[in-house]
This record gives C-alpha cells, sequence and structure tokens, in this order.
C-alpha cells in the first residue's frame, strides 16, 4: 500500500479533536463540500490526503489536492473552501525554533529564500509523506509517541526544508530580514485589528521606514498593511455573524468599524452578499441544519 493510501486508512481513525498528542499539529476530515470560510494562518503546512481544497487569498487562487501540500510563512487572513469530499488532511504548525536550529547544524539544508507571497503549494514527496505517516501511526501509542514524536516533527520540518518551498519555510526561521519585517508588522496587526492603523507608527514598530514597510509586506502578503488589516477584520466579522446573523451592527463594532454602512458596504464587496443575508446562508449551509 502507498503512503496516502495508507494514511487514508489511518486519519478516519484517529480523533481530530485529540489535540494533547502534538499541540502543534491535527487532522481534519469532512465529508460535505463547504462554503467559503475564513481563517487568519498561523506559519503551517497542510497536507490534502484525500478530496481537494481552494484557498484564496485577494487576487490569488490555490487549488491542491491529494498528495500536495500548502505553506504559509506568515499570519494570513485567507477563505478557504472544500471543493471535492471525502476531504483528510494533515496540518502542522511550523515553529520558528526547529527551523532555524536545522538552519543553523546544516551546510546549505534549503533553497534561498526569494521574494514573493508567503504562500505556495508544492507536490509531497515520498520522504515527506513516510514522515507524516510515521507520526501519525504513534497517535495510539503514547509512550512511544511522547519519545518519538519530537524527532519525526524535526524531520517533517527538515523535508520541508528541502522540498520545493523550502526558501517560504526558511523565512519562518527568521533567516530573511523581509519576511521578519512583514510577519512582524502582520502580528502587531493581528493584535490590534480594531484600532486605527497608521503607517509610519507600525514602521517604527518593526524598525523599517514606511516605504519599506509597504513594500515588504506587499511581497509576502499580497496586500497593504490598510487592506490586510481590512480583510482581517470582515474574516472575523463573518465568524460571528455566522453564529448570530441578526446582530449585524455589533458584528462590525466588535470588529472596528464605527460605521454600520461602511461594514455592510465592504462586507458584501469581499463576500458578495450583504452581512445578514450571508450569515443566514452559511448557517443554513452547516451541517446539521
Amino acid at each position: 500500500m502507498d503512503r496516502l493510501a495508507e494514511l487514508r486508512e489511518l486519519i478516519p481513525h484517529l480523533d481530530p479533536a485529540r489535540g494533547a498528542w502534538l499541540p502543534h499539529a491535527g487532522v481534519m476530515r469532512e465529508e460535505r463540500v463547504t462554503e467559503p470560510t475564513g481563517s487568519v494562518t498561523r506559519p503551517l503546512v497542510a497536507l490534502t490526503v484525500s478530496g481537494r481544497k481552494r484557498t484564496t487569498l485577494p487576487g490569488h487562487e490555490f487549488d491542491y489536492a491529494a498528495g500536495q501540500y500548502l505553506v504559509t510563512s506568515v499570519g494570513l487572513p485567507l477563505t478557504a473552501q472544500l471543493t471535492e469530499v471525502p476531504y483528510l488532511a494533515f496540518g502542522m504548525e511550523l515553529r520558528p525554533e526547529v527551523i532555524a536550529e536545522l538552519l543553523l547544524r546544516a551546510p546549505s539544508p534549503a533553497p534561498a529564500a526569494r521574494a514573493g507571497l508567503g504562500i505556495a503549494i508544492a507536490d509531497a514527496a515520498p520522504e515527506l509523506l513516510d514522515a507524516v505517516l510515521r507520526l501519525l501511526r504513534l497517535v495510539d501509542r503514547p509512550d512511544d509517541f511522547a519519545v518519538l514524536a519530537p524527532a519525526v516533527e524535526r524531520e517533517i520540518h527538515w523535508w520541508l526544508l528541502r522540498g520545493p518551498l523550502g526558501g517560504l519555510v526558511r523565512q519562518v526561521g527568521r533567516a530573511d530580514a523581509r519576511a521578519a519585517v512583514a510577519r512582524d508588522a502582520a502580528a502587531w496587526i493581528n493584535e490590534h485589528f480594531t484600532e486605527t492603523i497608521r503607517i509610519a507608527d507600525l514602521a517604527r514598530h518593526v524598525g523599517v521606514s514606511a516605504p519599506t514597510l509597504n513594500r515588504y509586506f506587499r511581497e509576502l502578503t499580497g496586500m497593504s498593511p490598510v487592506r490586510y488589516q481590512k480583510q482581517l477584520r470582515l474574516q472575523l466579522a463573518r465568524v460571528r455573524l455566522a453564529a448570530a446573523p441578526d446582530d449585524v451592527a455589533a458584528a462590525g463594532f466588535a470588529v472596528g468599524y464605527d460605521s454600520p454602512s461602511q461594514f455592510s458596504r465592504e462586507y458584501r464587496r469581499l463576500f458578495g452578499r450583504p452581512p445578514g443575508e450571508d450569515a443566514r446562508r452559511l448557517q443554513d449551509a452547516a451541517p446539521g441544519s
């Protein structure tokens, strides 16, 4: 049985909520095609084992199927949709300290990081699939897991560094100054997304000039810091509205909008429907509706 086939057999028997076995990783199972939903990623790798997923950043679309993986090197406000099911996947946060240690210990373990978006997809090499499979085989053996899993997690980082997206993974270990500036700015925006952003203040916070900040930030995220904040606000408002579709004004205020009309206008521009209508549609499409 090949590695993908083994993963397809194994993942349905694992509990997706069993976070204690490895805080940095998890599995996903879904039987239904989903509506586009928003989230803000951390640096991560997401490996599709079965089905197909579409991830969208404003102006960019990434479709990946079984045997392919997506890497993000910075927190990004993304929209994702499952387009082919059954969907099975493995995900793991990329850990800067692990990557930095690998970069120090090994000569030239990855291609040099290049300027570009902090998100990409690639085909998974057999070595990467094998490491993921061995990690998941340990889940139901807690004594073995405690001893062996950290080494396998480190190995997964290694194969990612050695793969076609090694330059992106390298950025997470802070080997690239441009990525570090953009990542620090994105982290600040994520913590202060309800506040008014002044580019000059944000540039001082990350230690560069305003033009440099704008250039580095656009290279990694595909948008300006102000647009990033707007995207983030609207994604988070959509999550709130999915739970309370009749409280549109409160959702807008909660994410930093002072004007309900501006919130509704920008929400409709991004998601194609007014906030209340979109939220009720998402509720109707949710499992168990």
